[in-house]
């Protein structure tokens, strides 16, 4: 849903199970149910992908195996255990080491399927696309803002919202030019690792290691007439 903030509009998928990209995944996911029962993410600690994962696969009845690295489970992991998921922890949890593991795990059972890092796949940006666009009577927006990592969420928007300059808040992983589209970039000042601090977070749930770093750029230098794209909550 719209929420009017400042003056500004905000899009709300703190208020959906899972979040933003639940929607783009579940299609996704559907679409491969008649050949595999399993489906599985390596994911960076805090990463709200494996969320989005577990709220999919418990809704669709099939198993979700998610690969973080080894540690203090974060409230992200926990909450997908309480979903079903099976949380394998991964010492040196490198993302090269989660992507191998994974891949052999995926290896050594047939009936599994490996989702790309980010949910980056043509088919899944696709589906977003024509998801969002049926989503709401959109406004015509100077410009659309939301964090960028591996970029699938701004390159989705920039489909949508074809007339709109698109602003990424970078967050972590090192965008490239392909991944970027055609987004401005600004780089966030947090460490990857670091949450946002009380003062400088939205007056909504936002995920703290993520969209939540992006309010504040968004509050002092967006136009008038922008939207903020929320993923998810804490």
């Amino acid at each position: 849903m719209i929420d009017r903030v400042d003056n500004k509009d905000v899009w709300r998928d703190d208020l959906i199970d899972g979040g933003t990209k639940s929607r783009f995944i579940k299609p996704y996911i559907e679409r491969r149910l008649e050949n595999f029962d399993e489906f599985i993410y390596a994911s960076p600690r805090v990463g709200y992908g494996q969320f989005a994962l577990s709220v999919v696969c418990n809704q669709l009845g099939c198993k979700s195996t998610i690969f973080v690295p080894k540690g203090e489970l974060t409230e992200i992991s926990k909450q997908c255990i309480e979903l079903g998921s099976n949380v394998i922890q991964v010492s040196m949890g490198f993302l090269t080491n989660l992507h191998h593991k994974s891949k052999k795990y995926r290896d050594e059972n047939p009936n599994s399927f490996l989702l790309p890092f980010g949910y980056d796949d043509e088919e899944i940006i696709n589906d977003g696309i024509e998801i969002i666009k049926n989503l709401y009577d959109w406004n015509s927006y100077d410009e659309v803002w939301s964090v960028i990592s591996s970029g699938v969420l701004s390159r989705i928007l920039q489909g949508v919202f074809i007339k709109s300059k698109i602003i990424g808040v970078r967050i972590g992983h090192q965008t490239t030019e392909k991944e970027q589209g055609r987004a401005k970039l600004l780089v966030s000042r947090y460490e990857f690792r670091r949450t946002c601090v009380i003062k400088e977070r939205p007056p909504f749930p936002s995920n703290l290691y993520y969209d939540s770093k992006g309010w504040k750029p968004f509050v002092e230098q967006s136009k008038s007439n922008s939207l903020f794209w929320n993923c998810g909550g804490n």
